[in-house]
C-alpha cells in the first residue's frame, strides 16, 4: 500500500482517474505479454467474460480474436501431425487438443453477433471427432496402464499412475478406472495389510477371522500380510479392510411334501423331506492408502453357506412305490451343521473372494 500524506480532497479526486488509467495500462501490458508468450488461452479466459457482458473494447476484441485463431491453428496443425504418426500413444493428446478447441469455441459463443461476424467466428462441430479420439485415447491408456501393472514392479506401478490419471481426466466414468486404481494402489504398496472387522451385533470368533485371512502360499501377492486394526500403516503401505456389516443365520428348517402312489391296488404314502439352513454374510472390502487411512475404494460383497439335505420316507406297501421313489429311499436325515461351522464355511468362501480380488 502507498501512503500519501496530507492530500486535499480535490487533489485526491484527481488522483483516482490517474490510478485507474495506470491499472488499465498495466492490465493491457500484461495481456499483451501473455499474447506474445503464446499464452492464448489465458488471454481468452481473462477477456471473453467481459466481452460477453457487453464490454466491446476494440483492442480487447482484436486481442481475443487473434488469440482464438492462433490457438486453434496451432492445435489443428498439431492434431494433423499426431494423426500422421499412426501411433496409439498420440490419441490422448489429440483428444485434449480437441477439448481445448471446443472450450475456446464455447467461451466465445456468447459474444454479440456483430463481434462474432467481425472476428470470423464459426461454431465448430467437434462432437464426432472428440468421441472417436476419446475412445482411442481411453483404449490406449487402459492398455498401457495394465501393461505396467502386470509386471509386478513397484516402479512400473508408480509409472502407471500417470496413465491412470490421464484416463481419469479423459473420462471419469471409464469402466476400467476403478479396477486400475485399485491395482495401482496394491502394486505400488510396500505392504498390503489385510484386516477383518465386524459391525454386526453377533461377535465373531477368532477362528472366523483366521479362516478369512488364511491364504495359501502363492495365493496372493508377496506384499500381502495379515494384521489387526491396530497395526500401524507406513507411508507406502495399503490396507484392505474386510468389514462384516450383516450376518444372517436362518433357523433349522424341515420342509415336507406328502403324496400317495398306487400300483395294482397297493397304496403307499410317500413323504419327501428337505433339511435347510443358510448363513449369509454381507459387507464391504475397503481399500485404504497410506497414513491418511482414507478409504479409496469400497467393494460390497455377499457370501453364503447353504446346507440342504433331501430324504424320503414311506408309510404303506413298498411295492406301490414308483422307481423314482425307490431310488430316494436310500437317503437319510443327517445332523444339521452348527452356526459356528457354517460361519467358518462362509469365511472360507470370503477368503477365496478376497484372494481373487487381491490378485486381479
Amino acid at each position: 500500500m502507498v501512503f500519501i500524506p496530507n492530500l486535499k480532497p480535490m487533489k485526491y479526486l484527481r488522483l483516482i482517474p490517474a490510478l485507474l488509467l495506470g491499472a488499465m495500462l498495466t492490465a493491457c501490458n500484461t495481456l499483451q505479454k501473455l499474447y506474445e508468450a503464446q499464452e492464448y488461452d489465458q488471454v481468452i479466459q481473462r477477456l471473453a467474460p467481459d466481452i460477453c457482458r457487453g464490454d466491446q473494447n476494440a483492442q480487447d476484441i482484436n486481442l481475443v480474436a487473434a488469440s482464438y485463431h492462433k490457438a486453434n491453428q496451432t492445435d489443428h496443425e498439431r492434431i494433423q501431425a499426431l494423426k500422421a504418426t499412426g501411433q496409439p500413444d498420440a490419441w490422448p493428446e489429440i483428444y485434449q487438443r480437441y477439448c481445448s478447441m471446443k472450450g475456446r469455441n464455447d467461451a466465445l459463443a456468447c459474444f454479440p453477433t456483430r463481434v462474432k461476424n467481425g472476428m470470423n467466428y464459426i461454431k465448430l462441430d467437434l462432437k464426432d471427432d472428440m468421441m472417436a479420439a476419446r475412445a482411442k485415447a481411453e483404449s490406449y491408456l487402459v492398455a498401457k496402464a495394465n501393461q505396467l501393472l502386470d509386471t509386478g514392479s513397484k516402479a512400473d506401478a508408480l509409472e502407471a499412475d500417470s496413465y491412470i490419471e490421464q484416463l481419469s481426466r479423459t473420462n471419469r466414468s471409464n469402466n476400467n478406472l476403478p479396477e486400475l486404481q485399485k491395482k495401482s494402489l496394491l502394486r505400488a504398496a510396500d505392504r498390503v495389510l489385510v484386516v477383518v472387522d465386524n459391525e454386526d451385533e453377533r461377535p465373531l470368533l477368532h477362528s472366523f477371522s483366521d479362516a478369512v485371512l488364511h491364504f495359501d502360499a502363492g495365493e496372493v501377492p508377496a506384499n500381502v500380510i495379515t494384521a489387526t486394526r491396530y497395526t500401524r500403516l507406513g507411508r507406502d503401505d495399503a490396507e484392505v479392510l474386510v468389514l462384516i456389516s450383516d450376518i444372517q443365520i436362518t433357523p433349522d428348517r424341515l420342509d415336507e411334501v406328502t403324496f400317495k402312489e398306487t400300483n395294482g391296488g397297493k397304496i403307499v404314502e410317500v413323504t419327501d423331506h428337505t433339511q435347510n439352513k443358510n448363513v449369509t454374510l454381507k459387507g464391504t472390502v475397503k481399500y485404504y492408502g497410506g497414513e491418511s487411512r482414507r478409504a479409496l475404494f469400497a467393494v460390497p460383497f455377499e457370501v453364503k453357506s447353504a446346507f440342504k439335505n433331501d430324504y424320503t420316507t414311506i408309510r404303506g406297501d413298498r411295492e406301490a412305490c414308483s422307481p423314482e421313489t425307490l431310488s430316494r429311499l436310500n437317503t437319510k436325515p443327517v445332523p444339521v451343521p452348527t452356526d459356528e461351522s457354517m460361519l467358518i464355511d462362509a469365511a472360507k468362501k470370503l477368503n477365496d473372494l478376497v484372494a481373487i480380488d487381491l490378485k486381479k
